[in-house]
């Protein structure tokens, strides 16, 4: 899970938060009838913000994710649910793009539904680690088999925030399991060729872990992760990208 910085929000958005509603019925209602077109421009301006990527699984959400087999759809997400907090249905703020648009039409089992659709209405802001957060990334540790785990060195209410928040998201589901894992193998043997040149590793991690026409590749932190301290040297010269 990276750190995702938002930006301003879109005037359709704006005027309707300036009135936002204030019961859990009030917002099914309302973002029911927020028109189509406008959930679309909310929701260009948060893929931008997140680099294409599913802002709690990172992965791909651009057009190019096709050619992977990996196309999910994608759908609006309230961070914290309108159901809990209906005065934030339209708060930018509190918006994210998270894969999977409909389960069903993509015929996905339960056990590979992740993401927002897999969290639903719940919700604790003391045990749930948000992609919004700007410490984020430090919670979660990606092994090689494709599994994310809490960090080690987290102290035990951090684990348990960390394991939580796998757990209500499912970052686990198989099919991200799987992916992580092809992903990373595939990083590993290509880095292994270019341990003894260090100009190509270099160029290779900035192809890896630095935007291109504003996108990243996917699992760009289990990716940042592999790159270890060289991976950070490269994003922090670029000044392109949080090093947080």
């Amino acid at each position: 899970m990276r750190h995702i910085i938002k930006g301003p929000a879109a005037s359709s958005l704006v005027r309707k938060h300036e009135s936002p509603p204030q019961t859990e019925e009030e917002a099914a209602r309302a973002w029911g009838h927020f028109r189509s077109w406008k959930k679309q421009e909310t929701k260009s301006r948060c893929l931008g913000e997140q680099y294409y990527l599913c802002g709690y699984s990172e992965v791909d959400l651009s057009a190019e994710a096709l050619a992977r087999g990996q196309e999910i759809g994608m759908h609006l997400e309230h961070v914290e649910p309108k159901s809990k907090n209906p005065q934030r249905t339209f708060d930018h703020t509190n918006l994210i793009v998270s894969g999977i648009d409909d389960s069903k039409t993509r015929k996905l089992v339960k056990e590979d539904v992740f993401g927002g659709h897999a969290k639903l209405k719940w919700y604790d802001d003391n045990l749930f680690i948000s992609p919004l957060q700007v410490d984020c990334s430090r919670y979660f540790h990606y092994e090689s088999t494709g599994k994310v785990i809490p960090k080690i060195n987290l102290s035990a209410p951090e684990k348990e925030q960390a394991q939580t928040t796998i757990d209500k998201l499912n970052l686990n589901a198989p099919v991200l399991v799987n992916w992580r894992s092809v992903w990373l193998k595939e990083l590993e043997f290509e880095m292994s060729k270019l341990l003894d040149d260090s100009g190509a590793l270099r160029l290779f991690a900035q192809t890896e872990l630095l935007p291109i026409n504003g996108r990243l590749r996917p699992f760009h932190s289990a990716q940042r992760q592999m790159f270890d301290a060289f991976g950070e040297a490269v994003i922090q010269e670029s000044g392109q990208l949080s090093c947080s």
